[in-house]
């Protein structure tokens, strides 16, 4: 919760950094440096252990996870990959400059090789990490220095940096049990969810606010199945505040058919109850019956439109993405941008605003990826199928509750 309202913070300094940026580019200072120190209380040994380990998982939201090996047969360059929510984002190809454990330094550059997904591109970039004993604790200071490329690194990496330094930090507190336990219950995803049910009766009323927490927890109890079946494992299930609910994987999906089937399955185990609150409607009548049958119908259907990041955006994207990886892109874009189009339209914050940090997310990330494997043509057939079906019993559920 903690961290929901740290958002108009998070976007304040995205615009401080895209005003200096374009001062920066302005002025033809194309060379960034940028430094972030953070204090640690943790005992120096930790801080190191934990930040320096080969993989490393840092709790967000969004989860964030960075692994590296060595690049074979190569002369000490180093692979590092970037997951966010258990989805591949990234690998970058490094060369270690120094490595001290004694006075705590690493220094490294980024090189240009064919594994770097997005490719280096004339970056150059350098970075250094340092850690010191502190009178309360640990000093973690990391600093960078890169050409930019494009305008979005000047916004991109002074973030990155200081939202690395500040997980890491919160990372190393949590295991030597130092962490601010009031933070945590804050953070807590049961906390969450509770606020969450609260601002869904503060919007439409206690019994329509409590309906819509069940059909958001059995829409993503959906996803957590699938992803239980798929084998990439659950994180953990929130409900959020005036949005909606979100299932967060534990590793990657890897494939395009794991991603659409994981997407499908909210709103296609929610049939069960759809239907079965429909037939109960048709068999005993009831307006409370009828209210919740609409709900299901009307949430879970509104989910499988084509819109990117809703589910039916995803199966689209994994779709697509099969097919041309450039074109999904483009073809999420217009998603995201539709999506805007009707928060305007509506006039509605509760729509517009969610929409504008998918595309200021997908902006700032450029929209990189790595590519998954990719579906079958017999597969693609199959999600498009199942897809299209589940949305055709929605409308033919919402059209006979009209009807009646």
């Amino acid at each position: 919760m903690l961290r929901l309202l740290a958002l108009p913070i998070e976007l304040l300094r995205i615009a401080f950094y895209a005003l200096q940026g374009l001062i920066d580019a302005l002025r033809g200072q194309n060379r960034l440096s940028q430094e972030f120190s953070v204090l640690v209380n943790a005992p120096r040994d930790a801080v190191w252990r934990i930040s320096t380990a080969d993989h490393l998982v840092l709790e967000g939201p969004p989860l964030l996870e960075l692994s590296r090996e060595p690049v074979p047969d190569s002369d000490g360059l180093w692979l590092t990959r970037i997951l966010v929510s258990g989805q591949p984002r990234g690998q970058t190809v490094s060369r270690e400059l120094m490595r001290d454990e004694v006075q705590g330094v690493i220094i490294s550059e980024v090189v240009a090789h064919e594994l770097s997904v997005p490719p280096e591109g004339g970056r150059n970039a350098k970075s250094r990490f340092k850690i010191e004993v502190a009178a309360q604790g640990t000093t973690l200071t990391m600093s960078s220095e890169l050409t930019a490329r494009a305008f979005r690194d000047r916004i991109i990496y002074p973030l990155a940096l200081r939202r690395m330094a500040t997980l890491i930090k919160q990372k190393c507190e949590a295991e030597v049990g130092t962490h601010s336990r009031i933070a945590g219950l804050a953070n807590h995803g049961l906390v969450l969810s509770v606020l969450a049910l609260l601002s869904f009766c503060y919007l439409f009323g206690w019994r329509e606010g409590l309906l819509l927490a069940i059909v958001v927890a059995i829409h993503e109890a959906g996803h957590v199945a699938a992803m239980l079946m798929a084998g990439v494992g659950v994180r953990g299930i929130y409900l959020i505040p005036f949005f909606g609910g979100a299932a967060v994987p534990k590793t990657a999906y890897r494939t395009e058919g794991r991603l659409g089937f994981i997407a499908l399955m909210g709103p296609g185990f929610s049939l069960i109850p759809t239907l079965a609150l429909f037939m109960m409607y048709r068999s005993i009548g009831g307006a409370d019956l009828l209210q919740a049958v609409q709900m299901f119908a009307i949430i879970n259907a509104a989910n499988l439109l084509p819109i990117y990041p809703l589910d039916g955006g995803l199966i689209l994207n994994a779709l697509i993405g099969s097919v041309s990886r450039s074109f999904a892109q483009i073809v999420g874009w217009i998603g995201v941008l539709a999506g805007l189009g009707l928060g305007l339209y509506f006039q509605s914050f509760l729509i517009g605003v969610p929409f504008l940090l998918f595309a200021l997310q997908r902006y700032l990330s450029n929209s990189q990826v790595l590519q998954l494997e990719r579906l079958s043509a017999a597969g693609g057939l199959a999600l498009a199928s199942a897809s299209t079906a589940t949305f055709v019993l929605y409308v033919y559920v919402i059209r006979a509750g009209w009807a009646i």
